[in-house]
């Protein structure tokens, strides 16, 4: 496959491999297309916004034996502030993203691609552990949300990448 990026980024050899990489993946016609990060942004905010809706008149959970741990629990309503929190910060990613598409400014991606990345390297580092103490299970729904997860934030980053490109 041909490398077609405008930008050079300058190495030893002549280019930066995670460059290219990101060149070849985003040059592909399906990748990075406004509409779907619009269309996954506005799905990821009405969803959120149920979810806190549900946090919010939902009252404190009774707690089973099995979440329990050692009597180190932590109090419930704490763990519904921050799961309130959470969806919050999900609100304003979600609405970023699809600002960031409209307005083709591709700096108000990067706290969905930021969190989005973090998720992502905690999922890879707990399937590393797993497969190293338990060996390898893995459900199919698991996988198909794993798959989900990296092509969504692959939209993302490609439309990042386009407009990064044609700010310049």
């Amino acid at each position: 496959m041909k490398f077609r990026c405008r930008r050079k980024i300058n190495d030893r050899s002549g280019h930066l491999r995670i460059g290219q990489l990101a060149c070849t993946v985003c040059d592909h016609s399906i990748m990075g297309h406004s509409i779907y990060v619009i269309i996954l942004g506005l799905i990821g905010t009405v969803i959120t916004a149920f979810d806190i809706v549900r946090i919010i008149n939902c009252k404190l959970p009774v707690r089973s034996p099995s979440q329990t741990r050692n009597n180190e629990t932590v109090p419930t309503d704490v763990e519904r502030d921050l799961k309130l929190m959470t969806s919050i910060l999900g609100i304003e990613h979600y609405t970023l993203i699809m600002l960031g598409a409209i307005t083709e400014y591709p700096m108000l991606h990067t706290p969905w691609l930021l969190m989005q990345l973090c998720v992502i390297i905690v999922e890879v580092t707990v399937f590393c552990v797993k497969v190293f103490l338990d060996g390898l299970h893995i459900k199919r729904d698991e996988i198909l949300l794993s798959v989900l997860t990296i092509h969504n934030w692959l939209q993302v980053f490609c439309l990042f990448h386009r407009q990064a490109r044609q700010s310049r």
